[in-house]
């Protein structure tokens, strides 16, 4: 097959597609002669066919394998390529992807993984350094791996506290996440939220705040499965952005990205366990109000695609962006057509559970859970986080916060049950 540009798309261990970019007509893709019917599709937007898929779902689900915003420029000029010439990054940068998915270009053999390359102290922190002129460390001979995300962050192995490098085709286990620029102490943030996420009974990630001669957070990819001998399978993954074919420069439902109602939507048609997965989003949407996640956008949401079916992946990338007085102030996500998190009254998450498909009744019982709840889990966690890490005055911040939206939740049931309970009584007839 001949084009203007091509790349092969390998699902794991098998070639399953070609990526074309046809100049003024836009990419398109198209299932290899073929296919393994019972593996995956390569997203829930390009369903396995014999026809050509093209348009906006095809960049969307290939493009998002890519960092996002100014990190993407700055791949792009690190590179030496054009800003916005994604296609000519996915064939530098997409041996290794979120979830399953390699792109290679056409004739290129694979590549026998080399050793994983132990950093130190010193070669640990002058590789964060580098990320900020060579983004995802795209420069390094054999080094081909993208993740999404608007900051600086790189794919690793981690193993009793010691990160590796992973050259060529060998798959990566851990994200490491150094601190976001002009954030204070930003990996204590994520690293407290997301202990404070599973202590409160969230499926998340496992993280691992590291230290050394800088803070990082390492976070276990929910897209990988390591064997006791140290092999390690690619799951393949996508967000809702890809699944429901929406362009990954827009996540936020301000700016038309998805919408919770279409998240359902996709979760009760798609998924093997969508009662599971419903619940799960709910106790999500509700921790991220009360911690003040509002960065909790579409592309923060993402599905397995094993062979049993989609399901929910373990929740990933929480802290609170409201600690921040720079920062956002909104939620990622409209709650009841509301996204000023102040304004969350119990009518709007009545409302919610209407674009939900779920009762209302429960999401208010598990909003004020959430509220009786999160204080004091968050007080504990965060009594064992100084123990475990030292004091960080962002963990503080993060506490205030809480226990501002608890309140402010509790008193917001409160009166609407009391509300509730008087237009009973006058509705009520008179008894003699």
């Amino acid at each position: 097959m001949t084009s203007a540009s091509e790349l092969e798309v390998w699902l794991g261990p098998r070639q399953v597609g070609h990526l074309l970019d046809d100049g003024q007509a836009g990419w398109s893709f198209v299932y290899a002669d073929g296919p393994d019917w019972t593996l995956p599709p390569v997203g829930i937007a390009l369903p396995r066919t014999s026809k050509v898929h093209q348009g906006e779902r095809v960049s969307a689900v290939f493009a998002a394998l890519l960092p996002d915003g100014s990190l993407r420029s700055r791949l792009a000029r690190s590179l030496g390529l054009s800003q916005g010439n994604d296609f000519g990054l996915l064939s530098r940068v997409a041996r290794e992807t979120p979830g399953a998915l390699s792109l290679r270009v056409p004739g290129l053999p694979a590549r026998h993984p080399l050793p994983p390359r132990r950093l130190d102290r010193d070669e640990l922190r002058h590789a964060v350094a580098a990320l900020v002129v060579h983004p995802l460390l795209a420069e390094v001979d054999g080094l081909a791996k993208t993740l999404p995300g608007e900051y600086d962050k790189l794919p690793v192995r981690v193993h009793d506290g010691l990160v590796s490098c992973v050259l060529d085709d060998a798959l990566t286990t851990h994200v490491l996440k150094p601190a976001r620029p002009g954030l204070r102490e930003s990996v204590a943030n994520e690293a407290f939220c997301m202990a404070l996420a599973a202590a409160w009974g969230l499926p998340v990630a496992r993280t691992e705040m590291l230290h050394g001669a800088i803070d990082v957070l390492a976070v276990t990819r929910v897209d990988r499965q390591a064997d006791e001998s140290g092999a390690v399978r690619a799951i393949h993954m996508e967000d809702f952005c890809q699944a429901l074919g929406h362009p990954p420069g827009r996540p936020y439902e301000r700016e038309g990205g998805p919408r919770l109602s279409e998240i359902a939507a996709l979760l009760r048609r798609a998924s093997r366990q969508p009662a599971v997965d419903l619940r799960a989003l709910v106790g999500w949407l509700v921790f991220a109000f009360l911690v003040g996640y509002g960065a909790g956008h579409a592309r923060q949401l993402a599905l397995l695609l094993e062979p049993p079916g989609p399901r929910l992946a373990p929740f990933y990338g929480l802290w609170s962006t409201h600690v921040y007085p720079e920062m956002n102030l909104r939620m990622a996500l409209r709650i009841g057509l509301e996204d000023r998190p102040d304004w969350l009254s119990a009518e709007r998450w009545r409302d919610v559970a209407g674009e939900l498909g779920v009762r209302p009744a429960w999401v208010l019982a598990e909003l004020e859970r959430a509220a009786r709840q999160l204080p004091r889990i968050a007080r504990e966690t965060a009594d064992e986080f100084h123990r475990r890490h030292g004091f960080f005055e962002v963990v503080r911040g993060v506490r205030a916060v809480i226990e501002q939206r608890a309140r402010q939740a509790l008193v917001s049931l409160a009166s609407a049950a009391a509300a509730s309970t008087g237009d009973a009584r006058r509705l009520a007839p008179e008894t003699r």
